[in-house]
């Protein structure tokens, strides 16, 4: 028995060993995986000029987000499409941005 603990032991290492540390710890963007900081910058960037920074619409054919109600994953397809008058953004945004600018706008909704 004393055999096998020290075996258990030898195996598992010292107990003070600090834990280790995923090889991406310092670029770890949540449970999620969005960058919401570069969706921010996006949005204001890319969006901001026809649908207000705060979702509120600055042209008229845009959209109030603030009182939208689609889905993440119907925003993901307007952004990375299109629709009506919003061209599409798939070819300027990679999948990961456009899902964090879905995200993002949550944050309008009244």
């Amino acid at each position: 028995m004393a055999v096998a603990c020290a075996l258990c032991c030898v195996q598992c290492g010292p107990s003070d060993a600090p834990p280790s540390q995923p090889a991406n710890a310092a670029s770890d963007m949540g449970a999620a995986g969005l960058d919401l900081a570069n969706a921010s910058r996006q949005y204001r960037m890319k969006c901001a000029v026809c649908h207000g920074e705060d979702g509120a619409p600055v042209l008229a054919t845009a959209p109030d987000l603030r009182t939208s109600t689609m889905t993440v994953e119907e925003r993901v397809a307007i952004i990375a499409y299109g629709k009506g008058t919003m061209p599409p953004h798939r070819g300027m945004l990679d999948m990961p941005t456009i899902r964090g600018i879905a995200v993002y706008i949550e944050q309008f909704r009244n």
